[in-house]
């Protein structure tokens, strides 16, 4: 997307906005839906009125406010306040010596003033700024070969006085790539047989991200030459899955579905038998907690 804009009447798109959001997963959007630069359009086609180009979009916008957004680190603060206490440090010292002359009667003015000066420039520390940053530097080149990149030298000193770390988004910290776990079986079934029916209900010509991921961890993709997609009824968000009806190289016919747990449970015939088996299970806990406590 090259800009912001407003969806005139369209089919539903899907638009892939991990770029400002982190979810890995295409968001749905359709007419009168609001849609944003950096984000891209995996599927469908649609006109839209441009609201917003440059700065003015909603990811313009972010970078402006991240890019003006001033900060002062503890490191800062630190140097401020060693700067700080020898300024005060030399003008009491300065109050001092002009005390005492005065005092003395001995008061040469040209030579105080030469004095003064010479002790005030001493006082203030004009290298401590130029070490402290090449110091960092150091660090930032030793952060770099580990992968790892310093966009503001301060944020060293304040990463390595961090006792943790909290975030509450894990979407911006992955890869915005999906992948596929080991399937839990039952007892007579295979994860490769698992694979292979979850398989038979993909499609790769979609592009969509969940079904890419299945059919690349098939470990023989020739399997899929045996068997043949008489009807395929892609994901519908009302029935919550997808479903293919195969014709096999041995003359089976079958039908194979992927989607939603409570969905799939329900087909095979066991979200009643989890029901019945978690009543039972809560009456036997209610039976020994009123026996036990009266």
């Amino acid at each position: 997307m090259p800009a912001d804009g407003r969806l005139l009447e369209c089919d539903p798109l899907k638009i892939d906005q991990a770029a400002l959001t982190g979810e890995s997963l295409p968001a749905s959007r359709g007419t009168g839906d609001q849609v944003y630069s950096g984000s891209v359009v995996k599927q469908g086609q649609a006109e839209a009125i441009i609201n917003g180009t440059g700065v003015n979009t909603f990811f313009g916008r972010t970078a402006q406010l991240v890019a003006q957004t001033e900060t002062v680190s503890h490191f800062q603060k630190a140097v401020l306040k060693i700067g700080n206490f020898l300024i005060i440090i030399a003008g009491i010292l300065i109050s001092v010596i002009i005390l005492n002359r005065l005092l003395s009667g001995e008061l040469d003015v040209v030579r105080l003033l030469k004095f003064c000066l010479v002790l005030t420039v001493a006082s203030i520390p004009v290298a401590m700024p130029t070490v402290l940053s090449v110091a960092m530097s150091v660090g930032a080149q030793n952060l770099a070969k580990k992968n790892a990149v310093v966009t503001r030298l301060s944020s060293i000193e304040e990463l390595s006085g961090m006792d943790m770390l909290c975030s509450d988004k894990t979407g911006t910290l992955t890869l915005n790539k999906l992948s596929l776990g080991e399937p839990f079986t039952l007892p007579g079934v295979t994860s490769d047989g698992v694979i292979l029916a979850a398989a038979l209900a993909s499609q790769s010509e979609d592009s969509d991200p969940i079904d890419s991921t299945i059919l690349a961890a098939l470990k023989d993709s020739n399997q899929l030459r045996d068997y043949q997609v008489q009807h395929f009824t892609p994901f519908d968000p009302v029935s919550k899955r997808t479903e293919a009806e195969i014709h096999s190289v041995a003359g089976e016919t079958l039908k194979t579905s992927k989607g939603a747990p409570q969905v799939i449970l329900e087909l095979a015939g066991i979200s009643l038998i989890l029901k019945g088996w978690l009543i039972r299970l809560s009456k036997i806990m209610l039976n020994e907690a009123i026996e036990r406590w009266g």
